[in-house]
């Protein structure tokens, strides 16, 4: 529903139209869903609790003002643009760097910039601050007069990303090395490649040689070539060279199930890690790959870490790094401090599904503000451990169905239900108690329990194509059983009853025919099968048709939480 609000959902009707259909197909070829860009809708955004913020009328024309921004949202990156032309950065994360002039910046969740604009003179011009998925906007005003706004920044070209990141991931969800070689820090600058805007014609701008961009900060906007603002551009004005000491070096990935809504690092939760001992005194480089697909700002507490990133002994001090998309980078601090200290993606949503490792120090004293130490990880790792209830209910003219499911970062707890209106439909209920076993959460093996009956006429008992005899008319069974998730998203699942019976079954879901018509179908080893369609109305609710080959066809409403 979120991709619903923002028009985003990218279906095969919009591929087909716009000629990207082969994009598509490759996407859920490699098992991923449409490209998201900011996880959750928002319906407003603020500057100083308004939309719409006047800094007050108390500069004159000329002056040069120094606004201190800090993106203090859960999970939205900003763009900030000005209409009074160039923007200069002179601090980030609190730590001042030499003065660099850019057109637009980026703002990570939880970061913070330090930039100069001058105060025009009798005009008010737009600070414009967009949402990365630009679904809407906030401005702060500087001046008096006529208002002057900022360019807005134009739609997202979804399927253009899709197509960028199809061709640098393999089918297992890995990076594809670019031209055979190792990566290395920032290859390329992603935000040139990743929102090349449009042109004074209205046409695509496309980065010359994307491969090639690293150091660039630059590509095209409405009115010419403009600047980003991208790591590589900032510089310390002092030296930030590391005392010496014994060096330690770390890598740790990125990883995630954008499907299931699953962050790890190295494809482990929180509360599936041990913390990480470092002794005070030594010094700590890390080197982080992003292998996923959304941005991740990575948050230490605590201390301020050098980014390195090209300018030598004048490496820029941090306390958030913005890595991109299929990025990797290298970032190093001195163990000074001691304790206990939280190392996390600082999007709200990633960080409580696990996305974080907790540096301690080892021989720390105890720390007096945290009494009970244990009771203290017990409810980190509650966080990634939690269970999250959904739902969903289809009335329809031939029977009702439903799911109900429980699930966390590993675990699934599931029941669903076909009921009859006749003693020939009878009923049905299945539960599945699983546990995702791989690295990339594909593979779940399961205990379940079967009960079913129905009152069919005499006759032949039926058979599954393996030539066992059918017990669909009365079942109580347990089983075991695995279920995989296939290219196309389609799950694969295959079940062993306690009686020797076996069941194969295909089925998928939620295929997106159209920004709000989506359609299912399921096939098994039972000769069942099933083919619906359902069109989205709002958050909750659905109109669905589907025919089963129990049940026949029927048509309703469905209900979803």
């Amino acid at each position: 529903m979120v991709c619903d609000k923002k028009g985003t959902t990218q279906s095969y009707a919009e591929a087909i139209k716009g000629g990207h259909f082969k994009t598509k197909l490759t996407n859920e070829l490699k098992r991923m869903t449409a490209m998201d860009v900011s996880d959750v809708y928002y319906e407003a955004f603020l500057v100083n609790g308004k939309n719409h913020y006047q800094v007050p009328n108390k500069l004159k024309a000329g002056d040069k003002v120094r606004l201190r921004i800090a993106n203090g949202g859960a999970s939205t990156y900003f763009w900030l643009t000005y209409a009074g032309g160039k923007i200069t950065v002179v601090a980030n994360d609190g730590n001042d760097v030499v003065p660099v002039e850019v057109d637009r910046l980026i703002i990570a969740v939880s970061e913070t910039y330090d930039v100069i604009v001058t105060v025009p003179e009798n005009k008010s011009y737009e600070f414009l601050v967009t949402p990365e998925d630009r679904t809407q906007s906030a401005s702060l005003w500087l001046g008096s007069g006529p208002k002057i706004a900022a360019q807005k920044l134009p739609k997202l070209k979804y399927f253009e990303g899709m197509k960028m990141m199809n061709e640098m991931m393999d089918m297992n969800g890995n990076l594809v090395q670019m031209g055979g070689m190792k990566m290395q820090n920032q290859v390329m600058d992603m935000n040139a490649v990743m929102y090349a805007e449009l042109d004074d014609t209205g046409t695509d701008t496309v980065v010359a040689d994307a491969h090639k961009a690293h150091n660039m900060g630059g590509d095209k906007g409405a009115k010419g070539p403009m600047t980003t603002l991208n790591y590589d551009m900032l510089r310390s004005p002092e030296k930030t060279v590391l005392s010496k000491a014994p060096t330690r070096e770390m890598e740790f990935q990125l990883t995630g199930n954008m499907n299931r809504y699953v962050w790890t690092l190295d494809h482990k939760t929180i509360s599936e890690e041990d913390k990480i001992l470092i002794k005070k005194g030594e010094n700590l480089r890390i080197i982080l790959y992003n292998n996923s697909m959304m941005r991740h700002p990575m948050h230490l507490h605590g201390h301020d870490f050098r980014v390195i990133n090209g300018q030598g002994d004048y490496a820029p001090l941090k306390n958030v790094l913005d890595i991109m998309p299929m990025e990797r980078d290298t970032i190093e601090f001195s163990a000074s401090e001691s304790g206990d200290w939280f190392f996390h993606c600082h999007i709200l949503y990633h960080m409580m599904s696990g996305m974080g490792k907790i540096f301690s120090y080892e021989n720390s004293p105890l720390n007096p503000e945290i009494p009970n130490p244990k009771l203290a990880q017990r409810k980190l790792f509650a966080d990634d451990r939690m269970f999250h209830f959904m739902a969903e209910n289809d009335f329809a003219s031939n029977g009702n169905d439903g799911m109900v499911m429980l699930a966390n970062t590993r675990w699934s707890i599931g029941a669903e239900w076909r009921l009859g209106y006749n003693k020939m439909h009878g009923f049905e209920t299945e539960t599945h108690i699983g546990r995702y076993v791989d690295r990339m959460q594909w593979l779940m093996p399961f205990v379940g329990f079967d009960w079913r009956y129905r009152k069919m006429e005499a006759g032949e008992p039926e058979t599954n194509i393996f030539g066992q005899k059918s017990t669909k008319d009365k079942r109580s069974m347990f089983s075991v059983g695995l279920a995989y998730t296939l290219p196309m998203l389609v799950i694969a699942q295959a079940e062993v009853y306690h009686d020797g019976n076996v069941r194969l079954q295909l089925m998928r879901e939620d295929i997106p025919v159209s920004k709000r018509l989506r359609a299912s179908f399921m096939v098994n080893s039972d000769k069942e099968f099933m083919g619906g369609l359902k069109f989205i109305t709002t958050k909750y609710m659905g109109i669905s048709a589907h025919y089963d080959s129990d049940m026949g066809f029927g048509a309703g409403l469905t209900l979803n939480y």
